[in-house]
């Protein structure tokens, strides 16, 4: 139901995921994937898989749907979590707010869903948008990745009916990528991707062109709303308007300021302050491209294979990144291993 108070909620609750993402982005470190740095192609990756996905989902059966978007939260909530808590309790921190959700929905109380989503949601809207960041996202990237998401939810949501029936496919069912304050066939709710790319951008741009850039983004994401909101109230607007449409534009036009006025984005180190030594006196770089040679030297070891590097040894090898990880703690090592393709 579209009243004050319940848009008034809605406005709070995404306020304070963007501020607390914020803190939490500048404060906690999160380990990085095995396979490095944030670059172009992930950007094009993740804009095709934002297009596949609900086709697939559409495919599937509403609680296998819900499971997956469950594992996924699963995931995401221990990774947001550990740096906090340590990786085992994060772990049943996780399952606990995860079975506390599905226990729930299997009990009918939809209010306690509600407010258990809504917890889920922030969670993992703060730890994937801090990875993000961390793991060298620019300013150039979210532009693109939001205006790539404004031209498909011009399409799936204002042009097409694509995400009202995902939307009427998971109602009822746990773990809905949906901050919602309100249930029924027209809830008073922000998707999973509008508060990803309201708290990434805000948190990039600061990182990219310092606080001002951050606190402006913040305001105008938030302000959007609130105007979409009163289109709403006002009959101007008709539910499921594709807020992206107009979210996507505002951070293009916000990118293109910003770099005419500074030109230069900061590096991850110089927003958190991290001295970068201009010279490396461990020798470890030395002793991870001897470990390469003598790795591109063996006849077993086929072209396009990944290893785990550490010191002067090739600890252990795999298909791809992850199973060359997996391998060196099957292998007995514990510390984060360089990762390389061959």
């Amino acid at each position: 139901m579209f009243t004050l108070q319940n848009f008034a909620l809605l406005d709070l609750l995404i306020g304070l995921i963007v501020l607390l993402g914020l803190g939490y982005a500048h404060r906690f470190r999160l380990p990085r994937p095995p396979v490095g740095r944030f670059t172009t192609s992930d950007v094009l990756i993740m804009s095709c898989l934002v297009v596949v996905m609900p086709i697939a989902y559409l495919a599937m059966a509403a609680p296998a749907v819900s499971a997956v978007f469950g594992v996924m939260f699963l995931a995401s909530v221990q990774l947001a979590l550990a740096p906090l808590l340590g990786g085992r309790p994060a772990t049943v921190a996780a399952v606990l707010l995860v079975a506390a959700a599905a226990g729930a929905a299997i009990a009918g109380s939809g209010t306690l869903v509600l407010v258990l989503n809504a917890a889920l949601i922030a969670i993992v809207v703060i730890g994937v948008t801090s990875l993000w960041t961390q793991t060298g996202m620019t300013a150039g990237h979210v532009a693109a990745f939001a205006t790539a998401l404004a031209v498909y939810d011009l399409f799936a949501t204002g042009l097409g009916d694509m995400t009202d029936r995902f939307l009427a496919q998971v109602e009822g069912y746990p773990f809905a990528p949906l901050l919602a304050v309100t249930t029924g066939a027209i809830p008073v709710a922000a998707g999973l991707g509008d508060c990803l790319i309201l708290a990434l951008w805000p948190m990039v741009a600061t990182k990219a062109y310092g606080k001002t850039a951050g606190w402006i983004g913040a305001a105008c994401g938030i302000g959007l709303i609130i105007v979409v909101q009163i289109g709403f109230a006002t009959g101007v607007l008709r539910s499921g308007m594709a807020f992206l449409t107009v979210l996507g534009p505002a951070i293009l036009v916000q990118y293109l300021v910003w770099r005419r006025i500074r030109r230069v984005e900061r590096r991850t180190n110089q927003w958190l302050g991290v001295p970068t030594a201009a010279v490396d006196t461990s020798g470890r770089i030395d002793q991870m491209a001897a470990a390469l040679r003598t790795a591109q030297s063996a006849t077993d070891t086929p072209t396009g294979t990944w290893v785990a590097v550490d010191g002067d040894a090739v600890i252990a090898q795999g298909t791809t990144p992850g199973t060359a990880l997996r391998a060196a703690r099957r292998a007995g090592y514990q510390n984060v291993p360089f990762i390389r393709q061959m």
